[in-house]
């Protein structure tokens, strides 16, 4: 594509998603400081208690599915089969909902 020839829908295109983009890009760095708005404290306080009850192997399956990865995928990477991938995404699943109340 030249930059010359652009049209003004692409323009605009363009634009927006620059401006997603660069708020995007904020938002991850002000989570990566700490610097979390109050209200959304307790999203921060949910994901922080994932890692204290989840095993190390439920972490890992329910890390990948957060990312958009099938169960034939995790077992693939994990050298699992694709049943233990749904047990251990269950147990982590199970697990959240009770402790979610606290921090909701």
């Amino acid at each position: 594509m030249d930059w010359y020839n652009i049209t003004d829908l692409e323009n605009d295109r363009l634009l927006s998603a620059i401006d997603h983009a660069e708020d995007a890009a904020m938002k991850l760095h002000i989570f990566r400081t700490g610097l979390i708005p109050e209200h959304l404290r307790k999203y921060q306080q949910a994901g922080n208690m994932a890692y204290d009850i989840l095993s190390e192997r439920e972490m890992q399956v329910f890390s990948c599915r957060l990312v958009g990865q099938t169960f034939p995928q995790i077992a693939e990477a994990l050298e699992i089969s694709v049943s233990s991938v749904k047990t251990y995404w269950r147990r982590a699943i199970a697990k959240c909902r009770c402790n979610l109340d606290k921090y909701m």
